[in-house]
């Protein structure tokens, strides 16, 4: 499985360049025409998909596009098409920017030493394009710092609009506790919406698999590292908030202690 990724122009290129070697490497010790590989390209953008076996029209395809949304590296014989890929060797390389697809590596065929050293030499390529950013927010600790967000931030919404409808229940007992009671009520149904749109809006803003592309709208850059900072200084006043906060528990047993 390949997650977690930001290909650049110069990543894709050189993890085609990969694969026109292994072809070739595989290629050279195959005689029946059958057996031999050749490359495929996939390129899906702007809600179209073209196969090719040209790679300059993948490549115009690629540059050309207003978003790409998949990107598949292919090597197939013809005796591999003609029996579902059971008898012959085989590469493909699918990345796919939608949260719910499989972006992976599949390299197959009869000769172990080739479809091992294939793998790790794209493997290899891949690993070297991690996205830090990507990898810390798509967790499930990204999940959890967002809970605690929520519930913090919402305490504190439910408590400013307590203070301020508060005057409008004078005539009813406890009026702060109770308006506070049902602003609580109707965050607490707001929230699970308001995390799970949350949550897709951070998954496209970072997909596991994304194209930075030379011609990628500045719009794009431009929400993408402001939510990187954002995200950057809540971590740092949350830290900042912790602290004080543990300060304020430990202080009075420091006191007593002296």
């Amino acid at each position: 499985m390949v997650k977690n990724i930001v290909l650049d122009d110069a990543a894709i290129q050189q993890l085609h360049r990969a694969v026109l070697q292994r072809i070739a490497l595989h290629n050279a010790n195959i005689q029946d025409p059958d057996f031999q590989l050749t490359p495929v390209y996939v390129v899906r953008f702007d809600n179209r998909g073209y196969k090719t076996y040209s790679e300059d029209e993948a490549w115009e395809y690629y540059k050309s596009a207003g978003t790409v949304e998949r990107v598949v590296l292919q090597a197939e014989s013809v005796i591999g098409v003609k029996t579902n890929y059971q008898v012959g060797a085989q590469i493909e390389i699918r990345l796919d920017t939608d949260a719910n697809a499989s972006s992976h590596i599949l390299v197959g065929g009869d000769s172990r030493d080739w479809v091992e050293t294939t793998f790790t030499a794209l493997e290899e390529i891949l690993s070297r394009q991690k996205s830090t950013a990507t990898s810390v927010i798509r967790t499930q600790w990204m999940v959890l710092a967002l809970q605690l967000i929520g519930v913090f931030a919402g305490l504190l919404l439910c408590l400013w609009l307590a203070t301020l409808s508060a005057p409008y229940l004078s005539g009813v007992e406890y009026p702060r506790a109770l308006s506070f009671a049902f602003w609580f009520l109707v965050y607490s149904n707001l929230w699970g919406y308001i995390q799970m749109r949350a949550l897709t809006g951070i998954g496209i803003i970072f997909p596991t698999v994304r194209f930075s592309r030379k011609g990628e709208h500045w719009t794009q850059v431009v929400v993408r590292k402001a939510f990187e900072t954002s995200g950057l200084a809540i971590l740092l006043w949350a830290l900042a908030w912790l602290t004080k906060w543990a300060a304020s528990v430990i202080a009075p047993f420091v006191t007593l202690g002296l």
